[in-house]
């Protein structure tokens, strides 16, 4: 039985590899499969029926509590896909032996920052600029094991190291 409870006890995020952006929030990307409407005579009404691999836009957004100009920088290039990197650990209840345990997470972004929103400046104001992002790559690893990858200009989705594309890609001619 796995734990109950699950909490992210923490996080940290990086960009290109340094330790700019641990000081915010971040969505990680959406993701939402494409589908296909079917309804014909013969069954008992209108199904979705998903093309598995092929997704929606992964979009997200990341909130900064503070400001960093390097972070700054990267982010207001538009020329360059910046990587993120964020390191979780969460935290869970194991019923069978009534121990806490702690896990990693590690999600790691390929994007575009396609929305860059700075506050207004105040007194006293903890906030930083807010941004949103179009992903171009997506990969989640959960306790060591990867659940989902995705790849959109090498046309790649593995669930659980499963690439649901690879026969797509060999139909159309790519190796």
């Amino acid at each position: 039985m796995t734990g109950v409870l699950n909490v992210l006890k923490d996080a940290n995020f990086y960009i290109e590899g340094q330790d700019y952006l641990g000081k915010g929030e971040i969505k990680l990307p959406k993701v939402t499969h494409k589908t296909v409407e079917h309804d014909a005579m013969g069954i008992s009404g209108a199904v979705e029926i998903p093309l598995p691999g092929i997704t929606d836009k992964l979009e997200g957004n990341i909130k900064f509590k503070s400001y960093d100009k390097n972070a700054l920088k990267r982010i207001y290039n538009a020329q360059q896909a910046q990587q993120i990197e964020v390191y979780g650990s969460v935290q869970r209840y194991n019923p069978q032996n009534g121990i806490i345990e702690e896990i990693p997470v590690k999600a790691t972004i390929k994007a575009f920052f396609k929305e860059i929103d700075t506050p207004e400046f105040k007194k006293a104001q903890n906030e930083g600029a807010e941004c949103a992002y179009s992903a171009i790559y997506y990969k989640l690893v959960v306790d060591g094991e990867e659940v989902v990858e995705i790849d959109k200009f090498n046309y790649i989705y593995r669930v659980d190291g499963e690439d649901l594309l690879e026969t797509t890609r060999a139909n159309l001619g790519m190796k």
